[in-house]
């Protein structure tokens, strides 16, 4: 099975709002309790290293939970003088009151939206992106890449591997290797709600009275897998945008995560 393109709620701009933020939050919330990407943290320090630089730019960064437990992680490791600016096309309202109660001056949400193709002049450092990149096809994946290229700015992009089974699969088993996917992210939803802070009146009606969260979260998560990358596909997109041959490439998977990192040579 290639790689499909199936429509996630999350992209549809007429969702609403407290919908489309639920079913990130979820999603943030779980890459954060179990570090969904932090085996890879070596790929990041290493580009921090190669490259000097200590400002991380986070584009679509939703709830934030992927860019922040990174962050921590590092922080941890002893890297203090670490700053990240997150953003988003919807900036996501309980992230920023997230990032606001850490009181953190070196960590900051944009609160304006901001085009992950076209990131402002004053928004220097590596660019990085936390399971979001499945949501752009083939050609969004290069222009995003080549924004950074243009800007000769160093990159690091985690999200969701391809997964191998799916690969290998005929389309027409879809429906069966889907529909156990839908049921486990429904009811994973349901029970992880009261966990997400801070706590929003919206989000419990939207979950529990009005499904439409769990709706969100099941689907998307489910067209997820079969949007991901694979080390490979990145690559060879990387390497085909205009300037790429001036950029060292690196792409890799630790068990369902993937990395891809660039920075400019000299």
């Amino acid at each position: 099975m290639k790689r499909l393109h199936l429509f996630e709620f999350e992209d549809l701009p007429w969702v609403p709002a407290p919908v489309r933020d639920g079913g990130t939050d979820l999603l943030d919330l779980a890459f954060a309790r179990i570090g969904f990407y932090l085996p890879l943290a070596g790929q990041l320090v290493a580009l921090l290293d190669a490259t000097g630089e200590r400002a991380l730019v986070d584009l679509c960064s939703g709830g934030g939970g992927g860019a922040l437990a990174m962050h921590a992680t590092l922080r941890a490791q002893g890297r203090d003088g670490l700053s990240l600016t997150l953003s988003d096309r919807y900036p996501n309202a309980a992230a920023i009151a997230r990032v606001r109660a850490l009181g953190d001056p070196g960590v900051t949400y944009r609160e304006h939206p901001l085009d992950a193709f076209a990131a402002p002049a004053d928004l220097r450092g590596v660019r990085t992106m936390y399971g979001a990149l499945h949501h752009f096809r083939p050609d969004e994946v290069r222009r995003l890449i080549a924004a950074a290229v243009a800007d000769r700015a160093p990159l690091a992009l985690f999200d969701v591997a391809a997964s191998p089974v799916i690969r290998k699969a005929p389309l027409a088993l879809l429906p069966l290797l889907a529909a156990p996917n839908l049921l486990a992210l429904g009811l994973a939803s349901l029970l992880a709600v009261p966990f997400v802070r801070p706590f929003r009146w919206s989000r419990a009606l939207l979950t529990y009275v009005v499904p439409a969260i769990p709706a969100l979260f099941a689907w998307d998560g489910t067209v997820s897998a079969l949007r991901a990358y694979s080390p490979d596909e990145l690559l060879a997109i990387a390497r085909a945008v205009p300037g790429g041959g001036s950029y060292e490439w690196s792409a890799t998977s630790t068990g369902k995560a993937l990395c891809l990192t660039g920075r400019p040579t000299p």
